[in-house]
């Protein structure tokens, strides 16, 4: 009965759906409303964007990709006057580089043989950005926007094709479109990056391909391969799969005929070389993101792969949770109908697109910076995603009963779940800021989820140290996630410092106390697992023991313990860069009394005729004020907390607030902290 109520349904809104009419104004509409968007969102600036800005603007200054003083000049006047992310400081050291004559004048733009400056990525997606700026130049509006504008633009498109070009049924090419703009592609719709140009190119060259429009497959896959040379694996899947079905019918019949009629293919994939030809030419170097260090293939691992898949932090469940619903869902009755309706064949045409799925990941596992920036989760797990788009869409068809009505509508109600969250909350998609569900699984379940060392570091410190080196450094073990209650829920240890442990986290003398009374500290830290880098995870339920001292130095314990206020470390101390500075202290406090806090700090104030007052808050509670010295000389400072401070808040926090001084940084206010210690004993 269901069933049928559930046809019939169907039966009556599918004449709306098949109709082009109805799909071109949906598509107009939309259009409409997302290019207004675009036009009025002020843009962002994020990955390499300063270097494809510099592109686009070389296109647009002399039409070639070679960055020149010019062209930094002339950004530079529309940063100053337009509103944006993008930092002036950034592109005057740049200029002062190029000037200067420097091999590397930023990140990835790299001096060549004849002298010229290109950037590590090739220039095709910021030629394709000119049309955009062009007009916005002509408008006297902001040109930085080009690059959300064509994002926009290529969304449009895409969807134009899928609802009106694609030969498949409305049901597929429905589905097709709307899991495209549920699947996060909003996410990336303000980057200057490629990403929605590789997924556009991606889901056309699918669509042309379960159309049997080959040619139109490899052009879209060859332009996708172009600005990342990944998706080579989709190309060749493509041209693998036209020559096995015509290898008895037409190639073995008559060889020359075929190549003669499908020459063109041919040179439509060659064009996929074309990048190595030119940096080669520039740079007698076929790759420069390789030479440059930026991957390595030993990095290549299974584990890389669950990660950019199951990640909670950075996998395609993230962000695309009702796609890998489908996926499974799909998979199982596949299976079910050849085990047991032995349905045949095991293996159709569509299935290339899991094929290309698997392989089109495969290079980017050799990332050295593999907890890289993004939006929600992995940009490469987003555009590659784009390819089970395409082969759940194609498979939907096939379903039988309910499950064909129903699948489609499961899987764009899951995917309510990450826009929601994501769009509310911008900050919970940043790459350095650990995501609610991981968060939730590491507070309750730590033992379920083990991330890539990198990704835990990172996320955990919400900060990146060491840019696109292999992360984390050793030297920077242990790293902990506490948890809000105050207790160290997962600790990520280096293999040869584990039975350090306790003195590198909780500094000179200092002790976990565990929960797991039964099982001492000692046995625990003997029983981590550690992997082919050497990193490890120990699981549980940890609070340091007093006495706990905090050390600002290069192989310091202080980076686990500070919160908002601290400047970068100069020498053995940590500038306060704000007049207020938080330490964050997981403090087993429930047999603890009073306790006294010791604090090592130099006054290098520029006015040295002025004196300085520091207070001590704990737990939101004033404890004390010190006068500082003003003799530009450590000194130590000693005040006693109430145990009834201690014990109001876990985890405990602790902060120095300069008094008198305004809520924004003051550099006339230098004050260097060295250590801070807290000791129950002498009272």
């Amino acid at each position: 009965m269901k069933n049928n109520a559930v046809g019939s349904f169907a039966g009556a809104i599918a004449p709306i759906f098949a109709s082009k009419k109805f799909a071109l104004i949906f598509i107009c509409v939309f259009s409409i409303i997302l290019i207004l968007y675009c036009l009025t969102a002020n843009p962002i600036r994020e990955g390499d964007g300063y270097e494809y800005a510099l592109i686009l603007q070389s296109f647009f200054n002399h039409f070639s990709p070679d960055i020149r003083e010019g062209d930094i000049i002339s950004l530079i006047k529309i940063v100053e006057t337009q509103p944006s992310t993008y930092d002036v400081k950034v592109l005057q050291g740049t200029l002062e580089a190029l000037k200067n004559g420097e091999n590397e004048i930023y990140l990835g733009i790299l001096k060549s043989s004849r002298g010229e400056y290109f950037g590590y990525h090739f220039w095709l997606y910021p030629l394709i950005n000119l049309p955009a700026k062009a007009f916005l130049a002509i408008l006297g509006l902001n040109e930085l926007k080009a690059f959300q504008l064509t994002n926009g633009c290529l969304i449009s498109l895409t969807l134009g094709y899928v609802l009106l070009f694609c030969r498949q049924s409305p049901l597929v090419r429905w589905a097709i479109a709307l899991l495209y703009l549920a699947g996060c592609v909003f996410f990336y719709l303000q980057w200057p990056h490629p990403e929605v140009f590789i997924a556009a190119s991606i889901l056309i060259s699918g669509c042309a391909f379960i159309d049997r429009r080959i040619y139109i497959a490899a052009i879209a896959a060859t332009l996708a391969t172009l600005q990342n040379p990944s998706v080579v694996f989709l190309l060749a899947s493509i041209l693998v799969f036209f020559i096995v079905k015509n290898f008895q019918s037409n190639i073995l019949k008559q060889p020359l005929e075929f190549i003669k009629q499908h020459i063109w293919l041919g040179l439509i994939a060659a064009v996929s070389l074309f990048p190595y030809g030119f940096y080669y030419y520039h740079y007698q170097i076929p790759n420069l993101i390789a030479k440059r260090g930026f991957v390595d293939p030993s990095l290549i691992s299974w584990q890389r792969f669950v990660s950019t898949i199951f990640d909670w932090n950075q996998g395609l469940i993230v962000g695309f949770p009702g796609l890998m619903i489908g996926v499974l869902i799909i998979a199982i009755y596949r299976l079910i109908l050849v085990i047991v309706q032995k349905n045949r064949p095991i293996f159709n045409q569509n299935d290339i697109f899991l094929v290309a799925f698997f392989l089109m990941l495969q290079p980017t596992l050799s990332q050295t910076n593999w907890n890289h920036g993004q939006e929600i989760f992995s940009r490469y797990a987003f555009w590659s995603a784009m390819a089970l788009i395409v082969w759940v869409a194609a498979n939907i068809q096939d379903l039988k009963g309910l499950l064909k009505y129903l699948l489609l509508p499961l899987m764009l109600v899951l995917q309510i779940f990450p826009n929601e969250l994501f769009f509310r909350q911008p900050w919970n998609g940043h790459y350095l800021k650990m995501k609610p569900p991981a968060a939730w699984i590491l507070s309750n379940f730590p033992t379920w989820y083990n991330p890539e060392p990198e990704i835990f570091a990172e996320r955990t410190r919400e900060y990146e140290r060491f840019g696109e080196a292999i992360a984390p450094n050793q030297i920077d073990s242990p790293f902990i996630y506490l948890d809000k209650h105050g207790n160290i829920r997962k600790i990520l240890i280096y293999q040869d410092f584990f039975k350090q442990t306790e003195e590198r986290l909780c500094g000179v003398n200092g002790k976990l106390i565990s929960s797991n009374a039964q099982e001492p500290i000692e046995k625990q830290l003997a029983s981590i697992s550690f992997n082919r880098q050497g990193w490890g995870y120990l699981n549980g339920n940890f609070r340091c023991a007093t006495p706990l001292s905090i050390t600002f130095a290069d192989d310091g314990n202080f980076r686990n313990f500070t919160g908002k206020g601290w400047g970068k470390l100069e020498g053995n101390g940590s500038l306060m860069r704000t007049p207020e500075a938080m330490l964050v202290l997981p403090v087993d406090t429930r047999k603890l009394n009073d306790v006294k806090l010791l604090i090592k700090i130099d006054n290098l104030s520029l006015n040295q005729s002025l004196s300085t007052d520091l207070e001590l808050i704990v737990n939101k509670q004033p404890v004390t004020q010190w006068t500082l010295n003003t003799t530009n000389q450590m000194t130590e400072y000693e005040a006693v907390i109430p145990a009834k401070i201690l014990r109001s808040n876990s985890p405990v926090s602790v902060s120095f607030r300069i008094v008198g001084a305004s809520k924004k940084p003051d550099k006339s206010l230098k004050l260097k902290v060295y250590s801070v210690k807290i000791d129950s004993q002498g009272l």
